[in-house]
């Protein structure tokens, strides 16, 4: 077949390229592409520059030739060629577009300007062979390539951005600055859970891709009320009926999986990382936690506690490395740092139970222990002989192991040691500048009663390449005091319920108020045994000290329940995933908490919740409480309103009471909370039969991540006063 008829061929196909182009364009968002069109897709990137160019380059041809001096064969076969590749490549984005999750605004104008640049060289075939208008004016070539280049440049520019994020074009110092950014993390002991070891995780590991230069699955990962929010798929940190969390099940994908977070070529999350998350979203992902407020022997304060971020470079990934399990016991775990890595991740636990065997066990891998944690341990030099042979580690962590600097004198002949944290060693100033001489150790982290901020000053200055990090044991003039306890199971008052509140700090004096307002040192009352509650209470409680920062507020809500309905039913199902205990779950006296997939909870969405209230005689109420959850990241939002209606004959209803909730919502709320909304009835109202109609938001707002879709609505408690 000679070039003429190539060129035929291909000007033919494009009357089957382009329809096809155009149906899966619209039909995007229903592809379901097996694995070879998928992998096809990783094609787009490698070819997509050919029509680019050749684009660019039959625009300045228009641009600059006035009298069309290409031979008009020569010039159907190029405008031939670029239109089959632009619509080849746009095909094959949109075949990548269904393996990742990328800002939806950018890949929509993406799509649809790669769309257009095809369709648009398409059409240049038949202006360039019929119109004759075109063929013969110069102005006319001229407006249309102006159109074609601006059209070109515009929107792969938007690919650009989905690949190298939105300020691709940026200045250079700024893209460095953010390529070497300092991964901080917060050793001091007040400091939560989150920021002593999950922010550091997501910013080193997620952040790129979901931060606020790139936007993936308008998902944001860079603050507390960012992750809440989640992203286009909603709440990344709850688990459903029959589903993880979606940041705990990424996570755990194959890294071949597409889905798989962080991406393959991506600086993956280390064992020890993954462990971290894991533990976290499973603990309930709560932003609030306190390192202090968990037990020391709690494996999530173990593993937050030694945290240090990895090494920022990409590692090649290696494949058919052996397995560790031979090495794992109860107290000691052996793990790649991850997937792909033939670096070690060694840990420790349970002083009691130490085996030096292990230990020697691992000189077997001691070219790939990477990251050594020995906290507790009952080491001797025994011990640190046979540490000393792990030549590649890079982070050591002995505290708590009663070794002195002397005993670990040894470790400074590790080349490749960056960190090693000694708190808990018994040592002067004197013996730790003596130690580090010669030493090539970047990061120390230490804990000595014996130096404070003026000897460590000195340090500093003495040894300006090695940083020093310190918890919050050095001499403060003001120390925060730890949150109160509140000692009571139950948050339902049936005539009165006893609370009593707890602190193990002496000298503190424990304030409270029970009307919503933040207590004071001052005027607020003076907890001394215990606290009676018998109406409903918003109880916050403070803790004082001289020469103390007061501590955070604790406050809990408690719910008056006087009446008990002699039955209850629901009028209206409830969606078939959250169920809870049927009409039960309204009037069993316990409440669901915050993970609305315990089963505690009743949720509606597509059907508006009703259910009836029945007493054997006429009951007069006052008063009418409904408990229920708002995670606006997971489209359950506030009640809107209440209406109740009565009867005595439970035919004939009256209304006698509606309240109507203003709904004021906005972004920036993010909101995770249980709130309680009331209805009050008239004086004397009394009735047999209470009929109850809850509404809920019928369109989420624009700024929703599931705009226009109806909200869901979860009530766990009814309480009747």
């Amino acid at each position: 077949m000679n070039l003429k008829k190539w060129t035929g061929f291909v000007n033919n196909a494009l009357w089957v390229v382009n329809p096809f182009l155009l149906l899966i364009a619209f039909f995007n968002d229903k592809l379901k592409l097996g694995m070879y069109l998928e992998w096809l897709g990783k094609m787009h990137p490698l070819f997509l520059h050919f029509p680019i160019v050749l684009g660019i380059l039959i625009g300045i041809y228009y641009l600059v030739d006035k009298k069309g001096s290409v031979d008009s064969n020569k010039l159907h076969l190029i405008l031939v060629g670029n239109a089959f590749l632009a619509s080849i490549v746009a095909i094959l984005g949109i075949f990548l577009s269904q393996q990742d999750s990328y800002d939806d605004s950018l890949i929509f104008a993406h799509q649809w300007g790669g769309i257009a640049i095809a369709m648009i060289g398409w059409g240049l075939i038949y202006l360039q062979q019929y119109n004759q208008r075109f063929k013969n004016n110069y102005i006319s070539r001229v407006e249309f390539s102006i159109v074609y280049l601006l059209v070109i440049i515009i929107f792969t520019h938007k690919g650009a951005q989905l690949t190298h994020g939105v300020s691709v074009i940026g200045f250079p110092q700024k893209e460095a600055a953010e390529k070497t950014q300092v991964i901080k993390v917060v050793t001091d002991s007040n400091a939560t859970l989150y920021a002593r070891a999950v922010a550091p995780i997501l910013q080193q590991k997620c952040v790129s891709c979901h931060g606020t230069t790139k936007v993936k699955g308008e998902l944001l990962l860079n603050t507390p009320e960012n992750i809440l929010k989640g992203g286009k798929d909603g709440n990344i940190l709850t688990a459903n009926k029959d589903k993880e969390a979606m940041l705990f099940e990424r996570i755990h994908l194959d890294i071949t999986h597409k889905k798989h977070m962080p991406p393959d070529g991506k600086l993956q999350l280390t064992t020890e990382e993954v462990a971290i998350l894991s533990r976290w979203i499973k603990a309930g992902g709560d932003f609030k936690t306190k390192m202090n407020e968990l037990a020391k022997t709690d494996t999530l304060f173990l593993l937050a506690n030694k945290y240090t971020p990895a090494n920022n470079t990409k590692a090649e990934v290696k494949t058919g490395l052996p397995d560790l399990a031979e090495y794992n016991s109860n107290y000691c775990t052996v793990n790649y740092l991850y997937h792909g890595s033939d670096a070690i991740d060694v840990n420790f636990f349970q002083g009691n139970f130490y085996s030096r065997a292990v230990l020697k066990k691992l000189e077997k891998l001691q070219d790939q222990v990477a990251r050594l944690n020995m906290q507790g341990m009952p080491l001797t030099n025994e011990d640190v002989s046979i540490i000393i042979q792990f030549k590649n580690v890079e982070n050591i962590n002995l505290n708590f192991t009663k070794l002195d600097l002397k005993a670990i004198e040894p470790l400074k002949q590790l080349k490749k040691l960056k960190l090693l944290s000694i708190c808990g060693l018994n040592f002067t100033e004197s013996e730790l500048s003596n130690f580090l001489k010669g030493s090539t150790i970047a990061n120390i982290n230490i804990w000595s009663s014996v130096i404070g901020k003026t000897q460590l000053e000195k340090l500093a200055s003495n040894y300006p390449k090695t940083k020093f990090t310190i918890g919050d044991n050095l001499e403060s003039e003001v120390l925060k005091i730890n949150p109160p306890t509140i000692d009571q199971d139950s948050s339902i008052i049936t005539k009165f319920l006893d609370v009593k509140i707890k602190h193990l700090l002496n000298g503190i004096t424990i304030r409270y108020t029970t009307n919503g307002v933040d207590p004071d040192s001052i005027t607020s009352p003076i907890y001394k045994n215990t606290l009676r509650l018998n109406r409903n209470t918003n109880l916050k409680i403070k803790v004082f000290k001289p020469g103390w920062i007061s501590s955070d507020i604790v406050q809990r809500n408690f719910y008056k329940s006087e009446i008990r309905p002699d039955s209850i039913y629901l009028i209206s199902s409830p969606d078939q995933k959250y169920l809870g205990d049927g009409a039960k779950t309204l009037v069993d006296l316990e409440l669901g908490g915050s993970n609305f997939t315990n089963k505690k909870w009743l949720g509606f969405k597509d059907a508006t919740m009703k259910f009836m209230v029945n007493f054997n005689q006429p009951r007069i109420l006052h008063k009418a409480f409904l408990n229920s959850l708002i995670d606006v990241g997971s489209e359950i939002l506030p009640i809107v309103s209440i209406s109740v209606e009565g009867s005595n004959d439970g035919i004939k209803f009256t209304k006698i009471a509606e309240t109507k909730f203003p709904y004021e919502l906005t972004k920036k709320d993010g909101m995770k909370d249980i709130k309680t909304f009331t209805v009050d009835f008239p004086n004397n109202t009394s009735y047999r039969q209470y009929k109850f109609t809850v509404l809920n938001v019928q369109k989420l707002p624009l700024w929703h991540q599931s705009k226009g879709k109806k909200a869901w609505i979860f009530v766990d408690e009814l309480f009747l006063n």
